[in-house]
């Protein structure tokens, strides 16, 4: 039985979330589940994570549906995070995973290693932790990932990334963003929701190389047209991180040195904002 993507549906119904079909019992030799699935809605993430629960309700998140496993005289655990979309699951992964070390055997987008994988499906972000750390149950966590993985829709492609230029962008650090607890993985701009993101618009970021060696952060942040993205850019440079002294500006852009002695600068260009940071040198006034 496949994982039908309805968390979506339910939860604008406020309809109870029924249990995904997680691997029954002797999925892997001697491995059983140990307990029925849990179900937490998001009201309920904060007793269940242990810090970090603003991140994926910031990112879309919908419910979490957690399986233990017992065998070998260990516990082997998976997390399934039902995100609102593909974008909110590969957002929440990216910011997750760091940098991806796959393993052998499992096709589905990941990352991992003898204590956890990371896993992405269609809407779904996956944990399965192994907290013991023992090398002999990667094999369990494998079977795990590549069942879990094999029962849920692949879903749609993601094209929010697409707004970044491809050209010198240093793989691997490409990330999405929607509010101001993802913006502060990449940079302080500023308190509270800064970009006026509203948990429904994704940013997207990433590091770029210049031909001198030198590199920076980009920031893109799509709008739905020219007067909310006006709003934002004004909205960040009235409430702009005091730590950041602005150099120069017009009537739409601004160039600012940080406190480590790095430049920025910010352009609202029609319904988009492009953001530069962590310069090393001092750019023109344009970012063209």
């Amino acid at each position: 039985m496949r994982i039908q993507p309805l968390c979506n549906l339910l939860a604008a119904l406020a309809l109870p979330l029924a249990a995904m079909e997680f691997p029954a019992d002797g999925f892997f030799p001697g491995w059983n589940r140990s307990g029925p699935v849990e179900i937490y809605a998001p009201t309920a993430l904060y007793n269940v994570i242990d810090g970090g629960a603003e991140l994926f309700l910031e990112m879309g998140f919908t419910d979490l549906q957690l399986q233990k496993y017992a065998g070998s005289g260990s516990e082997i655990t998976v997390e399934a995070y039902c995100m609102e979309n593909e974008a909110a699951a590969l957002g929440i992964y990216l910011l997750k995973c760091s940098k991806e070390t796959p393993l052998p055997g499992i096709t589905a987008r990941h990352s991992g290693d003898r204590f956890q994988i990371a896993l992405l499906r269609g809407n779904y972000f996956i944990f399965v932790n192994n907290f013991s750390g023992r090398e002999d149950l990667l094999p369990v966590m494998t079977a795990l990932a590549k069942q879990v993985a094999a029962a849920i829709p692949p879903g749609e492609a993601v094209t929010e990334l697409d707004i970044l230029p491809a050209e010198n962008q240093v793989p691997g650090t490409a990330l999405l963003l929607r509010g101001p607890y993802s913006l502060q993985s990449v940079y302080t701009l500023g308190q509270g929701d800064i970009l006026l993101l509203g948990g429904k618009i994704f940013a997207a970021a990433a590091e770029y190389h210049e031909a001198s060696g030198q590199s920076y952060t980009m920031i893109a942040v799509p709008y739905a047209d020219a007067a909310p993205a006006r709003a934002a850019f004004a909205n960040l440079r009235r409430n702009l991180d005091p730590y950041l002294q602005v150099l120069g500006a017009g009537a739409d852009f601004f160039v600012f040195k940080d406190f480590q002695n790095y430049f920025g600068r910010v352009e609202v260009r029609e319904k988009k904002i492009v953001i530069l940071v962590k310069l090393a040198q001092q750019p023109d006034s344009r970012l063209e």
